[in-house]
């Protein structure tokens, strides 16, 4: 029982990636300052978006608080949306196709992806404008950019913390779960949507709105990386 064996004694690792964390340390702290000042301030407004694309009572309660995009609150909670989502779009592509961001510094690829959100929020805002004229459609357009928003601060809130672990801890499997998660999230908010349309009874109309604005400029992003 106690005589030698040849068996070999092997280590378990986890499958990780290494990276410079100057850049990204900076813009998490930048990020949780961000989100702090806009929690101690509008606390209140903040539980009700987080629970509304879970809960129709919720969603109604925040939009008797009045239109949230207009809102002083929406600058801060759209500026850390659109941050977080940028710092996690280069982080991904440093993670898997780090021979294609190498060409550049890191916080190039941050600027301009940072650039083209902007860009797609301001154009998918024109193009629902457009949409709510030609269809006469403007109160479903208004509901519609309520759960655009409270969608990217749902998805937002839950990168944050998951970005700051596999940024430093390295697991690559922190990635899966993020695509899981914000798959399921994507579902819930499509379900909604499809909920409220369903009642208006233009569910063509809204099918083209939804694959042509929503749907294709996301498809054509996830293309380009791919083939990057």
């Amino acid at each position: 029982m106690f005589t030698r064996h040849w068996l070999s004694v092997t280590q378990f690792q986890w499958d990780t990636v290494a990276r410079p964390n100057s850049w990204v340390t900076l813009i998490f702290c930048l990020l949780l300052f961000i989100f702090t000042m806009t929690f101690l301030t509008f606390r209140r407004k903040l539980m009700l978006i987080f629970r509304a694309l879970f809960s129709q009572r919720h969603f109604s309660l925040l939009q008797r608080e009045g239109k949230i995009i207009e809102d002083r609150s929406s600058i801060f909670v759209l500026a850390f949306d659109l941050i977080t989502i940028t710092i996690g779009l280069a982080m991904f592509c440093q993670t898997f196709i780090p021979d294609t961001v190498s060409k550049w510094p890191f916080i190039a690829y941050v600027g301009l992806f940072l650039a083209l959100l902007l860009v797609a929020y301001v154009f998918k805002l024109l193009c629902g404008e457009v949409y709510s004229r030609l269809f006469d459609r403007d109160k479903e357009r208004i509901t519609i950019n309520q759960y655009k928003f409270i969608f990217l601060t749902d998805i937002s809130v839950f990168l944050f913390p998951m970005l700051v672990l596999a940024q430093y801890s390295g697991l690559r499997p922190v990635y899966y779960l993020i695509a899981v998660v914000l798959v399921i999230l994507f579902v819930i908010w499509t379900y909604r949507l499809l909920k409220i349309n369903s009642m208006n009874g233009h569910r063509f109309q809204f099918f083209l709105y939804f694959c042509t604005l929503e749907i294709l400029p996301w498809a054509v992003f996830l293309k380009v990386l791919l083939n990057a």
